[in-house]
């Protein structure tokens, strides 16, 4: 009965476990690390930070509303004045208490890098000279003002253009980022299901060592081998038992490291579950090439780049050269100690002023900041220039990489076939008494190098098309 209950728990526990652990396929693991992966919430937060900088300069260009208040203002001091009287300067004891209210209204011009401001101003003003208290008085005032430079750099264009291709250089970033987190969780899935088989590959090497080692004891009883045979089959069941157990703890650090990589907790059981087959597939590399040239976020990224230096350079060379604004003002006010006697009859005042800027000397400083800056333009150019021989380079390795493991794969497609055929030939020859257990041994170690070989060609195959599609934003296997 005790043996019933324990069988019972045993049982329960294992389908716990089987409820609990988590079978993930390779869209499985994609999914979630396209959602809850370290790496795509990074690239989503600097997509937003662009996004909203972006946001942020429109905005900027709509019309500004704002109000200040001053409730109240108080100041006293002593004041030196000329007394007409005694004739002599006199201080005298001054000061007032303001309550003002100011609304302001602001509108960037885009087109010609000017602003147009309309004021509204309305206060009121307590004033005290000497211990005597004068009369209120009440002020109110409504300007039109506009700013507007000439022959200069348009700033308000260029921070709009800026952020414009910051934006799409942060879309670019968050679709490489992607493409390189779907690679990145192939190639860990792949890594993670070849130690899974390693796993089955090792076990499966610990049972035929077991069933060679125990045919070895009987023989070596009754007679039919030396003792030393038996003794070597034993060492390599403990070989094949210590490999076994290491290949069991790299599964266990590697399942570790993937549910890192796509956003799981480490409390989580998962295994992973995959069928790779082998699909042939035909690569041309002047094409492969051109669609690398033609989608590469870095290409289009380092263009934006050149484009941003070029701004920069015509910016600081604006600042070295004669520049012009003109100032207008136009406005309506009134003074009065009574309050409704400031909304009529108002006084006009008005202003216009046009200003040069002519730079004479600056020793050079300004002329130095261009070339420092054509300095950059020249070495964004010979970037973009590098960059593509790079990414030519790598695609041609890629290829090459596709190429050497099609090869191996279809070489090594028919070695584990033949190799257990071998194998299973030779564990009948031993129980025979043909073959000596080293014999045995050795074709062993042919099936399991084979089994081993043969995965990892298949699995270097399916990475380096993965890799081919990442490095060209292309899906050759489709």
């Amino acid at each position: 009965m005790k043996f019933f209950y324990s069988t019972i728990l045993i049982v329960l526990a294992f389908i716990n476990l089987s409820f609990a652990q988590k079978v993930l396929t390779l869209q499985d693991a994609l999914s979630i690390a396209l959602k809850q992966s370290y790496a795509i919430k990074s690239a989503e937060l600097n997509l937003i930070n662009s996004q909203k900088s972006l946001d942020a300069i429109k905005l900027g260009l709509m019309t500004s509303v704002s109000m200040d208040f001053n409730i109240p203002s108080y100041s006293r001091t002593l004041s030196n004045q000329f007394d007409p009287i005694t004739g002599t300067q006199q201080f005298f004891d001054y000061g007032f208490t303001t309550y003002e209210s100011r609304l302001s209204f602001s509108q960037p011009i885009i087109f010609t890098n000017g602003t147009f401001t309309l004021n509204g101003d309305l206060w009121q003003r307590t004033q005290f000279s000497s211990g005597q208290q004068l009369p209120k008085d009440y002020y109110s005032n409504l300007s039109l003002s506009l700013y507007q430079p000439l022959f200069t750099f348009n700033t308000l264009k260029a921070s709009l253009t800026r952020a414009e291709i910051n934006l799409e250089k942060a879309e670019r970033n968050y679709t490489s980022s992607s493409k390189d987190i779907v690679y990145n969780v192939t190639s860990a899935f792949y890594r993670l299901y070849q130690a899974r088989e390693s796993v089955e590959i090792a076990h499966e090497k610990v049972k035929q060592t077991e069933s060679s080692y125990i045919t070895a004891q009987n023989k070596f009883k009754a007679g039919l081998i030396a003792e030393v045979e038996a003794l070597q089959l034993e060492v390599d069941l403990a070989s094949s038992r210590n490999d076994l157990l290491n290949a069991e703890r790299d599964y266990s650090e590697a399942k570790n490291d993937f549910k890192i990589l796509i956003g799981l907790k480490l409390s989580d059981s998962i295994d992973v579950t995959a069928k790779i087959d082998y699909n042939p597939v035909s690569v041309n590399l002047e094409e492969a090439i051109n669609y690398a040239l033609a989608n590469r976020s870095e290409l289009k990224n380092s263009e934006a780049d050149i484009e941003l230096s070029k701004l920069s350079v015509d910016e600081i060379n604006s600042q070295g050269s004669i520049s012009a604004s003109i100032s207008a003002n136009y406005g309506i006010n009134k003074d009065d100690n009574q309050f409704e006697d400031i909304f009529h009859q108002f006084d006009g005042s008005r202003s216009v002023t046009f200003s040069v800027h002519v730079p004479v000397l600056d020793w050079g400083s300004n002329s130095r900041k261009v070339e420092a800056a054509e300095a950059n333009l020249t070495l964004n150019k010979l970037s973009y220039e590098n960059q593509k021989e790079e990414i030519k380079k790598e695609i041609i390795e890629v290829v090459n990489r596709i190429n050497s493991a099609k090869a191996r794969v279809e070489a090594l497609s028919k070695s584990v076939e033949l190799a257990q055929k071998s194998f299973d030939i030779s564990s009948q020859r031993f129980q025979s008494g043909n073959i000596t257990s080293f014999e045995l041994q050795q074709m062993q170690l042919r099936l399991t190098d084979a089994k081993t070989n043969s995965l990892n060609a298949l699995i270097d195959y399916k990475l380096a098309l993965a890799d081919l599609n990442r490095k060209t934003l292309h899906d050759f296997e489709k």
